[in-house]
């Protein structure tokens, strides 16, 4: 039943747009596994999107893609004015909280996601309004062999066995880049890890951050690495207040300090 109502809010938002080849290409891939054979440029209820051939990022572009995460950010937006979003894939989450007037910061490791990332800012005219680091997160500053989807572009993800890599990608440290990133401490900050199982990794890294910046929430998914990690991981450097998103996100909630006279 689940299944049926996602896939019935798709089917609403590519009719809306009246973008029939998004209808055909959900098929295909829910079928075979395959997409469309041409790259090519859809409007969305986000923005414009560029769309690989052969690669579902038409489905990234979709308004309800993710929506218990999409409407969680939404509901909270009046919380925060800046979102970080690691793991960015194609920008959907940045080009959508850009418009509504957040300031956002992208991080994408993958090149072939990267470009495309940037080409899609472009399309929105927002190149100069988000920043985008072509790295991953992560506990220390390395190169990592990747494993590329070529279909499912957003499921690219370090490979930890001997098999060969598609790519090696540039990880760093949250920290190491903070300067670049011109966060002041009075930022309400919203971060979304989605990082294919260095969840807890990332949120290490990011130790100075978490300890200097007051107003954080982080939204995590915990489909590969598990809840537990990503909270130890959190809990290890500050007090949060935890809660469910969706079936694989949770969040957390920096507690306020306060001062006792």
């Amino acid at each position: 039943m689940n299944k049926l109502k996602t896939y019935s809010r798709y089917f609403y938002e590519y009719l809306k747009h009246w973008d029939i080849l998004s209808i055909i290409a959900s098929a295909r891939y829910l079928i075979f596994k395959t997409s469309h054979k041409k790259d090519r440029i859809i409007q969305t209820s986000i923005g414009k999107f560029f769309c690989r051939k052969n690669t579902n990022d038409f489905q990234y572009a979709n308004y309800r893609y993710e929506w218990g995460v999409k409407k969680f950010v939404l509901d909270n937006k009046h919380k925060f004015n800046v979102f970080i979003d690691g793991g960015a894939c194609v920008g959907e989450y940045c080009i959508l909280l850009t418009k509504l007037g957040v300031r956002c910061i992208a991080f994408e490791p993958v090149i072939q996601n990267y470009d495309v990332l940037k080409k899609n800012l472009e399309l929105n005219n927002l190149s100069a309004s988000v920043i985008a680091f072509p790295y991953g997160l992560g506990e220390r500053e390395m190169k990592a062999p990747f494993y590329f989807n070529r279909v499912n572009t957003g499921a690219s993800h370090i490979i930890t066995d001997a098999k060969t890599p598609d790519c090696l990608v540039e990880i760093r440290t949250f920290d190491s880049l903070l300067p670049q990133m011109g966060l002041k401490h009075d930022d309400r900050i919203l971060v979304k890890l989605d990082v294919e199982g260095m969840e807890p990794e990332a949120i290490l890294g990011a130790a100075g951050f978490i300890s200097r910046f007051p107003n954080i929430t982080f939204v995590a998914e915990g489909k590969h690495s598990g809840d537990d990690l990503i909270k130890n991981a959190l809990k290890n450097l500050a007090s949060f207040d935890f809660g469910i998103v969706d079936e694989f996100n949770i969040y957390a909630t920096k507690k306020q300090i306060t001062q006792s006279n």
